[in-house]
């Protein structure tokens, strides 16, 4: 695939009179064509900042940004260039943007507000208006043209965003926490949309977002941000199989049913009681082994008791990630050989102590 944005050894810092923060540090990330890509992190992790440096609504402190084959920002002998305005602004209309408070016009109509980019674009009034019907097709809101933002969902106003930032056909389209402001079924709505938008018109998508659900429903990698730097990225699937930070553990954990766990520990709960040999497992069954009877094999096989407390099974990208808290009791020895067992069949598993799986 090829490359949509490169980004290299990016660095941003704000200055104000209580201290320096370092928004941004040291990030690198090579996001390819046609990619939906998330950047999750908590409040203040940098993320937001890293993704208006993209488009220079932020301009960064060193490093070097390429959208599109064009580079907006490279160094030269430890200064950092930055692109001529003229082109930066060229640049910036192949780079959509929708943001959590969708920044519509007010006073303006459904159609004010997705022409209002338009009007700058030297075209005539009917192939403006040409243009907006065919946006508001593509966002499903064609019944809406004449409509105020006052009268609208919060959902419809970010269609209208986001038929807004597609309307000069930009190749990117940066989302800033476009769905933290929506009920449940909005989100859906507009994760769903930005699935098909990214599928019929092939444009590359940078996601902000501080749901890990969100990056599971929708993206196909992920970087996961803390303190300004990016500290893990991935496959989607590859970061949820096997995430490698604690920051990483705990947005997966917050997305999972599984995290029942933590209040069954803390409860004593006769549910996860482990007798003597007995062992209180996490067990992570990806891809090809997930639809195997592994648990009821093990069970015959070496003659213990599997109690099943937990279970999920995800499609990611099409593929199976199924996940089981269980406890097996039986003789120590024949716990350990279970256990191997299962580990040569591919399940990788976590012992689980005092409601932390070490």
């Amino acid at each position: 695939m090829n490359t949509m944005i490169e980004i290299h050894a990016l660095n941003k810092t704000y200055h104000s009179k209580s201290g320096d923060v370092d928004a941004v540090k040291n990030v690198n990330l090579t996001i390819c064509e046609g990619e939906i890509y998330g950047v999750i992190g908590y409040s203040g992790a940098g993320k937001s900042s890293l993704i208006r440096c993209i488009n220079l609504l932020e301009l960064p402190d060193s490093g070097s940004i390429t959208v599109g084959g064009e580079k907006l920002t490279w160094m030269e002998n430890d200064t950092m260039k930055v692109i001529k305005n003229k082109d930066l602004n060229r640049v910036r209309r192949g780079i959509g943007m929708i943001f959590q408070h969708f920044n519509l016009l007010d006073r303006s109509t459904v159609f004010e507000n997705i022409a209002y980019p338009l009007k700058y674009m030297g075209l005539s009034k009917a192939q403006i208006h040409n243009r907006v019907v065919e946006l508001l097709e593509l966002v499903d809101l064609s019944d809406k043209i004449n409509s105020y933002p006052s009268q609208l969902s919060g959902g419809q106003k970010q269609r209208v965003a986001i038929a807004r930032a597609l309307a000069n056909n930009p190749k990117v389209l940066l989302s800033d926490e476009a769905t933290s402001a929506l009920d449940p079924d909005a989100t859906e709505s507009i994760l769903s949309l930005l699935k098909q938008l990214n599928r019929k018109l092939g444009i590359t998508i940078v996601l902000i977002t501080h749901e890990m659900a969100v990056i599971k429903r929708v993206c196909h990698k992920v970087a996961v941000m803390e303190h300004g730097e990016v500290v893990e990225e991935g496959a989607v699937y590859d970061i949820f199989a096997e995430p490698q930070k604690e920051i990483t553990k705990k947005f997966i954990n917050s997305a999972s049913p599984l995290n029942k766990i933590h209040s069954l520990i803390r409860k004593e709960s006769p549910l996860i009681q482990t007798k003597n040999g007995g062992l209180l497992l996490k067990l992570i069954f990806e891809k090809n082994c997930v639809g195997d009877a592994l648990i009821s094999e093990v069970s015959r096989k070496y003659n213990i008791d599997v109690n099943i407390v937990l279970a999920n099974i995800e499609i990611l990208k099409g593929e199976q990630l199924g996940s089981v808290i269980a406890v097996l009791n039986g003789s120590e020895k024949n716990v350990a050989e279970a256990t191997e067992y299962l580990k040569q069949k591919g399940v990788r598993m976590e012992v689980i102590e005092h409601g932390r799986a070490s």
